[in-house]
């Protein structure tokens, strides 16, 4: 059983003895459990017993991080949904990068106040994320006081900053050109999704694609994934599909950066498993929160988004990356059987790739196609 002392120690005679008593708790269970920490032949040798323990425990003084805490925090929520848990999570990534280094009973009433006010001033978030990140700091705060763990929240009575700088709205672009794109790659690969962030950029993967690929149909072996069902959202709740169409069903071969990238990610959401011991749930999803859950739609697009700023890039329309893989797919295209290998692996017709991407197709294959709508307002003459 794992104890923790939620209160100060007490001293009482108990016949011709003096016993010193703590109140705690199983921590695992969260049930009540006082402790007996000995008896003793006089007060004073009691007394003395018991401020001993008071100077050497942690009560009221909980000396883990910060960052720490939000975690735990989270991972104990076990009452929300797949949604909102990947939203915590997400915020608790942000409060980590700032607070998490911090002991939590060293975290002042100032250090919150400044770390709101800075990201009201930063102008990278808006009201409603901070009003977020605030609300799981307090909570996780407040927990650590229910248990025993703090004295006070520091964060108790920090009010939401007035003024926040809205976020810059970069323009958007339908595509990126070459440079962009591996100045994306370049600070995506950094990050915890690297692997499928690759996959979705560079061949062309539907966001619900990319949110409902799994393990099982990954074969690192051969170096392929079969796109066989997404994940969407159905007015706000996580609905699977087989796919918007037969074509939409496919397999894709990887080149061989993809393969290694997806890889690394097997290795290191292997590690997030094990760091999450008995909280991770299993759905063999390729991309997942840190406890294994799914990754909400809008939590994704906020990754993007964030990623996008720090590469100093335009920001995408809501099918940018779909976009850009199939404009950089057809553009390098040396003939039209690439081009109609280009529109298997993004799971289109031919015809409507040549449709859409026209204005992008080799010269070579667009003097193909243009002879072949001559030939046929010919045929129909």
């Amino acid at each position: 059983m794992a104890w923790k002392a939620t209160g100060q120690p007490t001293v009482r005679q108990q016949r011709e003895r003096w016993v010193v008593r703590v109140d705690g708790i199983d921590t695992e269970t969260g049930k009540h459990r006082p402790r007996q920490l000995g008896t003793y032949p006089s007060r004073r040798a009691a007394n003395r017993a018991a401020s001993e323990f008071t100077a050497a425990g942690d009560f009221g003084n909980d000396r883990r991080t910060v960052g720490r805490l939000v975690d735990e925090w989270v991972a104990s929520r076990t009452d929300i949904g797949p949604k909102t848990k990947a939203q915590y999570e997400w915020a608790a990534g942000h409060i980590r990068a700032q607070l998490g280094s911090l002991r939590v009973d060293q975290l002042e009433r100032t250090d919150v106040a400044r770390w709101l006010e800075s990201l009201a001033s930063g102008g990278e978030f808006g009201r409603r994320s901070i009003g977020i990140f605030r609300m799981v700091l307090k909570a996780a705060l407040a927990d650590a006081v229910e248990s025993g763990d703090l004295k006070r929240s520091p964060a108790a009575r920090v009010p939401m900053p007035r003024n926040v700088v809205k976020p810059d709205r970069v323009k958007e672009v339908d595509a990126w050109d070459d440079a962009q794109l591996q100045r994306f790659l370049d600070i995506a690969d950094a990050h915890r999704w690297a692997g499928p962030l690759r996959i979705a950029v560079l061949y062309g993967l539907r966001r619900s694609e990319v949110l409902g690929l799994h393990w099982s149909e990954v074969d690192l072996k051969k170096g392929t994934i079969k796109i066989e069902r997404a994940l969407v959202e159905v007015r706000g709740v996580p609905t699977w599909t087989d796919g918007k169409n037969t074509r939409a069903r496919r397999t894709i071969p990887l080149d061989a950066g993809t393969l290694r990238a997806l890889q690394a990610h097997r290795r290191f959401q292997a590690e997030e498993r094990l760091a999450a011991g008995h909280d991770w749930t299993d759905q063999d999803l390729v991309i997942a929160t840190k406890t294994g859950n799914q990754v909400a739609p809008g939590n994704f697009d906020q990754t993007l988004e964030r990623l996008v700023r720090n590469a100093g890039i335009p920001r995408l329309t809501s099918h940018g990356l779909r976009h850009t893989a199939a404009t950089h797919m057809v553009r390098h295209a040396a003939d039209i059987g690439e081009v109609r290998a280009a529109a298997e692996l993004l799971g289109h017709s031919p015809d409507e790739l040549m449709k859409t991407y026209a204005h992008v197709l080799p010269e070579s294959a667009r003097t193909v196609t243009e002879k072949i709508g001559r030939r046929a307002g010919e045929m129909t003459r």
